[in-house]
């Protein structure tokens, strides 16, 4: 399962900017090109997320964060999207097997790596609606 996620800049520009692995136990894995350049991806919880003051920079100050998944779909910045099978998620930064000059730089190049490498098409990640990845990717 995949979730996507706008942060306050993606819900600027009305596009989910953020895109991860929902495990089996509910936390999510992801890379994030906003913790630095070639940092492996991590394991968190929603609460977690909620501490990562890079990620929510921008959101308004008199508003709260949404504290679940839950909240954050009911207003419109979250959303899973069910995979047609299921894939291993490795720990590391990964290239693209059929090219390994496609190194994952960030959320949307991990995922569109990991999908690639485990024979699900990824094309769908440069649909308008994301902006997690770049079309020449």
């Amino acid at each position: 399962t995949l979730f996507f996620l706008k942060s306050p800049w993606g819900m600027k520009r009305g596009k989910f900017d953020h895109v991860g692995f929902v495990l089996k136990d509910g936390r999510m894995k992801d890379m994030s090109g906003h913790r630095g350049e070639m940092i492996a991806p991590i394991i968190s919880t929603w609460e977690q997320l909620l501490t990562d003051d890079v990620f929510w920079e921008g959101w308004p100050d008199n508003e709260d964060k949404p504290q679940s998944p839950d909240e954050a779909k009911k207003i419109g910045i979250y959303q899973i999207m069910k995979l047609p099978k299921v894939v291993d998620v490795p720990d590391e930064i990964v290239c693209r097997t059929s090219d390994k000059s496609k190194v994952s730089e960030n959320c949307g190049s991990f995922v569109f790596n990991v999908l690639h490498n485990a024979g699900i098409n990824p094309d769908f990640l440069k649909d308008d609606k994301y902006i997690v990845v770049g079309k020449q990717f």
